[in-house]
């Protein structure tokens, strides 16, 4: 260190002259620096000098003051001094303040002042024997100074920040102990912010903070060993490009340490434009066509970006990504015009494209979600397209029994299975009792055709189902007539399909679609405020069933009347049991769902299950399963619910449905164990 200090001509004059005397006078009791007991007497010399004095008399204090034009390493270092003295070195500020001291553990020790010293201006020190001795040989020292010039300085707190550009190296002190550097950037737009470390004192362990506009702290990187350098990163979301965004940058040593070799850092911003930005909140969701080619960004970290598209019908929608960053694994998530979640596709792995797919049912605005798994940031874009292929069924709505769409005798009927599980549901009127026969005319190659019949009641009649894909069924019945007849076609694979099939129903005793209904059924007596009803099965056996009447009120199917909580067996409400959303029957759309969720006291999770469009009669044993969430469907016209009671277990088909009462009609058979032995064969 003493190699970069200087020494000035007065202060070698004055060296040269004290030693000449001190070795002439043999270390005498004369002292050239006296009076200079006290701080006001201050022999003032100048750093980078040596000098001389005696402690004598006994509890004499030698006092020298100096000044220095910029901040520094101060040391003041004994040389020589009798060896009895055990000496201390007191350092004072220029208000005469108190500032440290240095104190030798035996007479004789040779001891050194060295602090640093962060403003400029007037210091002092003073030497003393700590035994208040007297001493007739004198001590000698030399005062040194080591400037550490910080042009950012002060730049210590983040209201004195020293503004920096990017790509600009950056040379700073730690300095002293303690010291923090702030820097301040200013940013447009979003992009990676990059500090790098790029040279640092070898005792320097580096931490590296980031603060925002309100110098607020974001995030930091520590070193993990003295001398290693470290950088920052930091993905910085500024959708306005136009307007600039301050951020702070401090660096500190995590050692607490001193240096007079400086540190150096640079600071680069990559620039991330999407186009699309914002739209991270569904709410913001970017319009886009069906055939655009969209890019964009997943950034920053968990970013998500959401579109919007209008389907014009129903029909298949396709999203398909076309590029992904080699790190994303990509999911695409699926909303409907409420923000309602309907379904999701995820990538396998990263970088893999992948395809969401989608039958929709009704038209109208739907949102899409694009996001990686891993909760990434990614400066490479992404890209997709949405497309759409319109599906039109004039004969829709006739998904449940109750919208069953009316047709004529020899009519050639056309329908679509569309959306995956889909129904059509027709009637025809019969005015005498007749053959009738239910001929399907065409279908899709990949469809499995079923063709289901039911009577006036919705009962379930019989059935007749294609062998392969792509085959032709027909259904034959002796129909007693006269009534309406129920006619619904089914892929029995659940499938949708874009192209349509096409049936005739003919029969001597069929009528024109325009007759009305008729009263029908067999109503037995009243019991327990049930109805009894003897339905004639498609196998000629009779089976009794009871009607009731299932309300929001709760029901008790072993007793046939209004039960209490908790000792009924369930109730209707107009939501799923889990409170989560099917995504073919949203709450609030009409639907009603039987609950029976307070049966399962652990996970109070519902215990039903949806037969399909089954006869009452064909179901003998309870499921091995119920329905799950989110996949817990609505209570729909002609299908057959077996549930769990609180005494047993019900199976009840669905006869009408009355969103507004809230009130579902249901035909049912209650069983004390998980066998409905109901006399059917």
């Amino acid at each position: 260190m003493k190699g970069i200090f200087r020494r000035s001509a007065p202060g070698l004059i004055y060296a040269t002259f004290v030693l000449l005397m001190l070795a002439t006078l043999g270390y005498s009791q004369m002292d050239p620096n006296e009076p200079n007991s006290e701080l006001g007497s201050a022999t003032w010399i100048s750093p980078g000098v040596s000098a001389a004095g005696t402690i004598n008399p006994a509890g004499d204090v030698d006092f020298f003051g100096f000044e220095v034009e910029s901040p520094g390493v101060l040391e003041v270092k004994l040389n020589a001094l009798p060896h009895d003295m055990r000496a201390r070195i007191d350092l004072y500020g220029k208000n005469f303040n108190f500032i440290t001291r240095k104190d030798a553990s035996n007479p004789g020790d040779l001891v050194a002042l060295t602090l640093d010293l962060a403003s400029p201006g007037r210091y002092y020190f003073g030497i003393v024997d700590l035994a208040g001795k007297s001493h007739d040989t004198g001590y000698s020292f030399d005062l040194s100074f080591g400037p550490v010039v910080d042009v950012n300085e002060p730049n210590g707190e983040a209201g004195d920040a020293k503004s920096v550009g990017f790509g600009d190296l950056i040379l700073g002190y730690i300095f002293p102990k303690g010291d923090a550097d702030i820097y301040k950037l200013n940013v447009t737009g979003s992009g990676i912010l990059e500090v790098k470390a790029e040279s640092v004192p070898e005792g320097m362990k580096t931490r590296i903070d980031l603060y925002g506009k309100n110098f607020n702290f974001i995030t930091r990187v520590d070193a993990s060993n003295p001398g290693d350098l470290v950088t920052l990163k930091h993905d910085v979301v500024n959708p306005y490009s136009w307007y600039p965004v301050s951020y702070y940058v401090g660096i500190t040593d995590l050692s607490g340490g001193s240096y007079h070799v400086p540190y150096t850092f640079k600071a680069d911003f990559e620039p991330v434009i999407d186009e699309n930005e914002p739209n991270g909140e569904i709410g913001d969701a970017v319009a886009i066509a069906f055939g655009d080619q969209i890019e964009g960004y997943i950034f920053s970290k968990g970013d998500v970006d959401f579109f919007k598209f209008e389907a014009p019908s129903p029909g298949i929608l396709e999203v398909k990504t076309a590029s992904v960053p080699e790190e994303m694994r990509t999911r695409i998530d699926l909303y409907g015009k409420s923000f309602n979640f309907i379904t999701r596709i995820d990538a396998s792995n990263p970088g893999d494209k992948t395809t969401l797919r989608f039958d929709v049912k009704s038209p109208g605005v739907y949102h899409i979600g694009v996001v990686d798994l891993a909760g990434r940031s990614h400066k490479v874009p992404y890209s997709f397209a949405a497309s759409f292929e319109p599906v039109v069924d004039d004969n829709e709505p006739k998904s449940e029994i109750g919208d069953a769409a009316p047709i004529s005798p020899g009519e050639a009927v056309g329908g679509v299975i569309f959306p995956a599980g889909d129904v059509d549901f027709y009637k025809i009127w019969a005015d005498s009792p007749g053959d009738l026969e239910v001929m399907l005319e065409s279908v899709p190659d990949e469809m499995r055709a079923r063709i289901d019949l039911y009577g006036k009641n919705f009962n379930f009649i019989t059935r007749a189902d294609a062998s392969n894909p792509g085959d032709l069924a027909t259904l034959k019945y002796g129909a007693p007539g006269p009534g309406w007849y129920y006619i619904g076609i089914v892929d029995l694979a659940g499938r949708s399909h874009s192209t349509g099939y096409s049936f005739r129903a003919v029969g001597g005793g069929l009528g024109g679609s325009g007759s009305g209904p008729q009263e029908g059924g067999a109503v037995g007596t009243k019991a327990g405020g049930v109805k009894v009803v003897s339905d004639g099965t498609a196998n000629g056996t009779a089976t009794s069933y009871r009607e009731a009447t299932l309300t929001h009120s709760g029901f008790d199917f072993s007793l046939g009347e209004t039960g209490e909580y908790p000792t009924f067996d369930g109730e209707i409400i107009t939501w799923q049991p889990s409170a989560e959303d099917h995504p073919d029957y949203p709450r609030d759309a009409g639907y009603l769902w039987w609950r029976n969720t307070h049966l399962d006291d652990q996970n109070r999770v519902s215990q039903t299950r949806d037969m399909g469009s089954v006869d009452l009669e064909a179901v003998r044993t309870v499921p091995a399963e119920w329905d799950r969430s989110p996949l817990i469907p609505p209570l729909l016209e002609g299908h057959t619910i077996v549930a769990r009671c609180n005494d047993g277990y019900v199976k009840f088909q669905v006869i009408s449905v009355d969103p507004e009462a809230e009130s579902v009609v249901v035909r049912y058979f209650h069983s004390p164990d998980a066998t409905f032995d109901d006399g059917a064969s």
